[in-house]
């Protein structure tokens, strides 16, 4: 390029450059131009239609119903692309719109991996800090717009009933496993009951609570066996007073037939009365002591006022007299109360014994009914607690089940994608503009460095070193100017029509691209 005489460029030589390079500068521009063009509209189009997906909250306050499916958005959105991208699912999306038939069926290349390229799935966060996921944005780019929202509807349904039949399959697995739980915690709880009623069955006397009424027990008891005692020694004390009585008659017949008694029948009776006071200063009237006294005092005065005896004697020596007949009656009287009363003492000391036995067994039976109590308690509450949580378990799965729970829900639809997303040709069509632009000056410039030629006088000056004297204009003829003139014509008509078609082309990308 050529350079003044001070060794700068002026503007008047760039022009005059431009203005011997224009028709390769216009050719290149044209060419590049035309070629990004080409791409622009020959590359098969994309289009892309999205729909949004929202996380809702469940309707359902969780004061009133507890959901029984705890996961995070994050994880449940990852799980969820991972089931619905599986090769499984995309496979069939693929027979049922039939894509992918073309250039990669022939290359005998599978679809999925390049529609799992053609999914797009980007998180809308909320606007708190830290933003949480409140719902998602699906994509899909195909062919023609009415492929691209067919599927990207389905891949939206799929995501929205996947979830769905997620959640409500892990609410009614949570339900199943604390009904099996319940269920052996029921069991667990009857075993414990059985084994306490048995426990109880088989120590009855021995358990803390009878405690009171042992005690009680014994001390009747013991008040028993000091009655049956005492009625003992009473009733030993008549056989020996009256075998006394019996030997003495005896010996002394006559004593039987005039009734008369060895001992003062009247001391006797004083005797009697006297232990009748006493008793009833310490029993009732109807206590079998006092009874016992009475019938004894009644049989003395009896024994007093008729006691006659026949002259005969009996075998044994003893006269036959109603003295002795009667004496002999109340001896053998005396004998079976002595052999009821001995009977009845053992009988209640083998009693006091038994209950005596339990009250010892009793620390031992407290101990092993408590530990056998606080495992029932333990497996009841333990009942109790998952009854509780089975039931509010429950009642999230109806929740799940009538979709009042969290769900997807699809915000906006897929849309019809009016323009392909790409390639984007009105940016395109700008983009070989300023390339073409700039490749047209790249040419300019190398074609200018690497020409030798002599374009100006000030190139003279610069190669000779000699002032220049005199310039002689170009002598141009008629021909040469006619020349010129169409050059020009055809020049500036090239111009206009590359210009109608950039403005057109831009026009036609910016309404259809």
């Amino acid at each position: 390029m050529p350079e003044n005489t001070s060794g700068t460029v002026s503007f008047g030589q760039y022009w005059q450059a431009i203005c011997r390079r224009r028709r390769s500068m216009f050719v290149t521009f044209v060419t590049t131009w035309a070629i990004f063009c080409a791409f622009a509209w020959l590359l098969p189009a994309r289009y892309r239609s999205d729909a949004t997906i929202l996380m809702e909250k469940p309707k359902v306050p969780k004061q009133y119903v507890v959901p029984n499916v705890e996961s995070d958005p994050q994880e449940q959105l990852e799980k969820l692309t991972q089931e619905i991208l599986s090769r499984t699912r995309l496979q069939r999306i693929i027979d049922d719109f039939h894509l992918y038939s073309g250039f990669l069926a022939r290359l005998g290349m599978g679809g999925v991996d390049q529609m799992r390229k053609d999914i797009q799935i980007d998180q809308v966060l909320t606007s708190s800090k830290p933003p949480e996921l409140a719902g998602f944005k699906i994509s899909y780019s195909g062919d023609n717009p009415q492929l691209a929202q067919n599927v990207t509807a389905r891949l939206a349904s799929l995501f929205i009933e996947e979830d769905m039949r997620t959640r409500e399959n892990q609410s009614a697995s949570t339900t199943a496993f604390l009904d099996r739980q319940m269920l052996e915690a029921k069991a667990d709880v009857e075993e414990q009951t059985s084994r306490l009623k048995r426990f109880k069955a088989q120590f009855v006397g021995q358990l803390p609570g009878e405690l009171q009424s042992n005690l009680q027990v014994l001390n009747g008891l013991q008040i028993r066996l000091q009655q049956s005692s005492q009625s003992l020694n009473r009733s030993e004390e008549q056989k020996l007073y009256l075998t006394s009585m019996l030997s003495t008659y005896r010996d002394s017949p006559y004593l039987a037939t005039t009734g008369g008694s060895p001992i003062d029948v009247d001391s006797q009776l004083t005797r009697l009365k006297e232990e009748l006071a006493e008793m009833q200063s310490r029993y009732t009237s109807d206590h079998p002591a006092i009874l016992q006294i009475r019938d004894q005092i009644a049989k003395v005065r009896k024994l007093r006022t008729d006691g006659q005896a026949d002259e005969t004697s009996d075998d044994t020596g003893l006269p036959v007299s109603r003295v002795v007949a009667e004496i002999r009656s109340q001896l053998k009287e005396a004998e079976l109360d002595i052999q009821n009363r001995t009977k009845e003492i053992a009988s209640i000391q083998s009693e006091m014994q038994t209950y005596e036995n339990q009250l010892k067994e009793m620390p031992l039976r407290e101990q092993q009914l408590a530990e056998l109590t606080q495992e029932y308690n333990q497996s009841r509450q333990n009942y109790e607690d998952l009854l509780g949580k089975k039931n509010d378990s429950a009642l999230a799965t109806d929740m799940e089940r009538a979709q009042q729970g969290e769900q997807f829900t699809l915000l906006d639809p897929p849309g019809w994608p009016i323009s392909p997303y790409f390639p984007n040709r009105l940016l395109t069509t700008l983009g070989g503009l300023g390339a073409g632009l700039m490749a047209a000056l790249a040419c300019a410039f190398i074609r200018e460095s690497s020409d030798d030629h002599i374009h100006a006088d000030v190139e003279v000056s610069k190669l000779s070193k000699i002032p220049i004297l005199v310039t002689i204009p170009p002598l141009i003829t008629a021909r040469e100017e006619t020349g010129a003139r169409r050059r020009a014509i055809g020049e500036i008509t090239c111009a206009t029509a590359a210009l109608v078609l950039v403005t057109t082309s831009a026009v036609v990308a910016y309404i259809y691209g």
